[in-house]
């Protein structure tokens, strides 16, 4: 539950245009409404919640009457029983609290094999989801991307190979009852079968940095039909004014964390202020210093520039203060016509001379 008390995606700024549902949980504080096939974490779920109240119950019951019954009521009165231990009774309440855990682990270690031990159905329509600070990158099985969000068919297995670029983060589907460490250097596998369709809260359940809670994603459960109609690839570049829309659109979804538009200081440089308009319609960039092999320079803020932040960002590093440390991910995978919109929509935010 660590990921719901750290990320409130109605709190999390422009990563999605329209966000999953409020999670809720139930009576019994379990998780939000199950809509994949692993139910058994539901049971093992109860049962140990159950047995913790049952024993809190037991424990404290026997304080209290052993509290009231055998205290004692005068100065001078003497110990009742001068018994330090009970054999028996100290085994039944090692042995039996022993059976009880081992029946919890094995339970939980089933679940966990299910979980991991990916079936061929499956393995079959594999996923990449890739972490970095701090945003979500999918690729999908016929080797498109879409970032922030992703698409799966409905009672469909579908199983995601997850990878870090960075620091440990972590894959939880709370809805799908998956969870699973994203480690550096390391790639693991998970899968489900999402059953019902809708609109799902996909988060990072690892402290990962500063703008941890800022790591939100979604699912999106949809029909075959709609799949078919690949709801990732929408891009409208057909005029300057809709590839700005668009890559304020990806903008939200991979870039918002660290950059601001406003001119607010953020991890990263603001894009306030990259470009100003000129009254023929064209945009000058402007002057930045930079650090290049650890050599300040002057440059101008181009396209060019731009492409080269995106895809190799320690080419050259933003000298002002405290960017001069560098750190951002490298994001090469993002297709020339998804950058030109960023570059569009950076423009749209220039202001005239």
């Amino acid at each position: 539950m660590f990921a719901l008390l750290t990320q409130d995606p109605a709190r999390t700024p422009g990563h999605i245009e329209n966000p999953a549902p409020p999670l809720a949980v139930d009576t019994y504080g379990q998780l939000p409404k199950l809509a994949s096939t692993f139910d058994h974490v539901d049971g093992l779920f109860y049962f140990t919640y159950i047995v913790c109240i049952f024993f809190f119950v037991v424990i404290v019951g026997v304080i209290a009457v052993s509290v009231v019954l055998y205290r004692r009521k005068t100065w001078d009165q003497p110990a009742l029983s001068n018994v330090t231990h009970n054999t028996p009774l100290e085994v039944v309440w090692t042995v039996i609290p022993l059976i009880i855990v081992m029946v919890m682990f094995a339970w939980g270690f089933k679940g966990s094999l299910d979980m991991t031990n990916v079936p061929e159905a499956a393995s079959r329509n594999l996923y990449k989801a890739t972490a970095k600070q701090w945003n979500w990158t999918f690729t999908y099985p016929n080797g498109q991307q879409s970032f922030g969000e992703v698409w799966v068919e409905v009672d469909k297995p579908v199983a995601f190979a997850t990878e870090s670029t960075d620091v440990l983060h972590a894959f939880y589907l709370p809805q799908m009852r998956v969870k699973r460490d994203v480690i550096p250097g390391r790639s693991q596998v998970v899968w489900f079968e999402p059953k019902e369709v809708g609109d799902y809260h996909l988060f990072c359940a690892e402290y990962c940095g500063n703008d941890h809670s800022k790591m939100y994603a979604q699912l999106h459960v949809v029909s075959a039909e709609e799949f078919a109609k690949k709801p990732w690839d929408k891009w409208d570049d057909s005029t300057p004014a809709a590839a700005a829309k668009s890559g304020e659109s990806l903008y939200k979804q991979l870039c918002a964390s660290c950059h601001s538009v406003n001119g607010i200081p953020g991890v990263g440089p603001s894009w306030k202020g990259l470009f100003t308009k000129n009254a023929d319609g064209t945009f000058t960039g402007r002057q930045r210093e930079v650090l290049v092999g650890g050599q300040k320079q002057t440059i101008t803020v181009d396209d060019a520039y731009i492409i080269e932040s995106i895809k190799t960002p320690m080419a050259k590093i933003v000298a002002e203060e405290p960017y001069n440390r560098g750190g951002m991910s490298a994001f090469d995978n993002i297709e020339d016509r998804k950058i030109a919109g960023l570059i569009q929509y950076m423009k749209s935010l220039a202001e005239a001379k």
